[in-house]
């Protein structure tokens, strides 16, 4: 079951009055959590457009959408479930750990798995001061360009560079959100075992650093500074990045 744990904010805007009738996708029954996939739910006003916030509880994978509709529940999974399932396509895509047909497959074990949801009351602390945080920052990416993002490839970006951040849960070791997620729906949906789970990081680490060398190498390349102030293994890397790039 996917289990929506809701704000007050985010009751307020799951629910509707029409006609003097008052709709609400805030279910009354409790939800055992420890049953459900459990996401957090907030919602916001930014430049007066209606923005919900989603946060899974463990793994703290954030998205946001953007500019919906007051009581409009089913825009909103809608919404979820494609930018969901988009992401993990492009997490998988990034390393190449499944082809495309067990990709595909894993995504419909999720999506079996969760067929079933719930919008309760409810939430955690220290993972509401996480959605504060990725909401201050969808705040800045407005401003920044002026207008709200769709709820397609710009919200995905934003997306993207919160869910690369470090993040700690309760002073915990720290983590990357979308590496949590991948490993998470590899484990539950592609059968990964702990192994398998551990070549994925390793292979994940081994991007982020060919990424950073690249990028000091561009600086390098970019300021002329002499290669031979850097010495070391990380050195050779750089210097050999130089003479592919020259």
């Amino acid at each position: 079951m996917l289990l929506f744990q809701c704000s007050g904010a985010a009751c307020e805007a799951l629910t509707s009055t029409r006609k003097g009738q008052v709709a609400s996708w805030i279910g009354a029954e409790p939800v055992d959590p420890a049953s459900a996939w459990v996401w957090q739910l907030h919602a916001v006003k930014i430049d007066r457009k209606l923005v919900y916030v989603a946060m899974q509880r463990d793994t703290r994978f954030a998205m946001a959408f953007w500019g919906l509709k007051k009581g409009d529940g089913e825009a909103l999974l809608r919404l979820f479930v494609e930018r969901l399932v988009n992401h993990l396509l492009w997490l998988n895509q990034g390393i190449g750990w499944l082809d495309e047909v067990a990709a595909d497959a894993a995504i419909e074990r999720l999506l079996l798995q969760h067929r079933d949801f719930r919008f309760a009351a409810g939430g955690d602390r220290s993972v509401q001061t996480h959605i504060n945080d990725v909401v201050h920052a969808c705040r800045d990416a407005v401003w920044e360009v002026g207008y709200l993002p769709d709820n397609q490839e710009e919200a995905a970006g934003i997306d993207g560079q919160q869910n690369r951040m470090l993040r700690s849960v309760r002073g915990g070791d720290y983590f990357v959100p979308d590496e949590e997620l991948l490993c998470h729906w590899l484990q539950s949906c592609a059968g990964a075992d702990a192994v398998q789970i551990e070549a994925v990081r390793e292979r994940i680490s081994s991007q982020h650093r060919t990424r950073r060398a690249i990028q000091i190498a561009d600086a390098i390349d970019a300021t002329n500074l002499p290669p031979g102030l850097f010495a070391g293994p990380l050195g050779k890397e750089l210097l050999a990045l130089l003479k592919t790039k020259r």
